[in-house]
């Protein structure tokens, strides 16, 4: 006869369905943080799949929605080159443009002002990715909490030909659409990178503490649970951003942290071999 299946009663406080679905996991993060720990056992391979959705959540926020945004209010790509961009040329590996410029999309600011060999980074904004244009190179700058790093520093002769100007631009609109959808798929991989890496930090700060449970959990687990102990706070810094920093990013990041310490300290506290019983 097969096993049958434990009932309700027998099943620990913090227990999840195994087929656990992302949307459940999303829900469960958010409004119940004593079922943390269920999540945490779920299978590597659900673990995965959230990841995925919460950064696609977050490019959503940062890229899709601002870009699809700014490209309808310019009109589509062809109104953008053809009335408000200025006439461009690459000469003899250099580029010249009639005047400064700069465009932002979504997450994402490109910058052109031949007036530098290389476009100095304080006339950025400050966006998750700058592509700046000088006269004689091009660099990708990637920017977060106000610090900055050049992810790519090339010269102009790299990317462009001799010739290239700005009536080829309606030419490389469908390139323009699937730069967009590259963008988001950076985003989400640099989403991903940047909050495992904080998940790893969270993870550190609490194993001593999980290990006075007497939960049966390995660091794996405390990863995982405290992965999900910071949705709320990704989905806060980053719906702050996308909206323009209504609230200033450090109040938010600080809110951000404080909310995953309470949730993470909420899943397991009662568990303590202390004697504690609630929290």
């Amino acid at each position: 006869m097969p096993e049958e299946e434990p009932s309700s009663a027998e099943l620990p406080e913090y227990a999840v369905p195994e087929k656990c679905s992302v949307i459940e996991q999303l829900r469960i993060s958010i409004v119940s943080a004593k079922q943390l720990v269920g999540l945490s056992e779920l299978k590597v391979s659900r673990f995965v799949r959230y990841v995925i959705l919460l950064c696609f959540l977050v490019s959503i926020m940062l890229t899709v929605v601002p870009a699809a945004a700014t490209i309808a209010s310019f009109g589509g790509f062809s109104k953008l080159f053809n009335e408000r961009m200025p006439a461009f040329e690459v000469k003899n590996g250099e580029f010249r443009v009639e005047e400064p410029f700069s465009l932002v999309i979504g997450s994402c600011e490109i910058v052109m002002n031949s007036a530098e060999d290389t476009v100095a980074q304080d006339k950025f904004l400050g966006k998750m990715v700058t592509i700046a244009i000088g006269k004689k190179r091009m660099q990708v700058v990637l920017s977060q909490n106000g610090l900055s790093e050049v992810a790519l520093d090339q010269p102009i002769s790299a990317y462009f030909e001799d010739g290239f100007d700005k009536s080829m631009l309606n030419e490389a609109i469908p390139g323009f659409y699937i730069a967009i959808g590259i963008m988001t798929l950076f985003t989400m991989l640099w989403t991903a990178i940047r909050y495992c890496l904080a998940a790893l930090i969270y993870m550190l700060l609490s194993w001593a503490l999980v290990k006075q449970t007497n939960l049966d959990l390995n660091k794996g687990n405390v990863f995982r649970l405290c992965f999900y102990a910071q949705t709320i706070g990704i989905l806060l810094v980053n719906l702050n951003q996308a909206t323009g920093y209504l609230i200033p990013s450090f109040i938010v990041s600080i809110i951000g942290i404080f909310i995953t310490f309470r949730w993470i300290l909420k899943s397991v506290v009662k568990y303590l071999n202390i004697g504690r019983q609630g929290y």
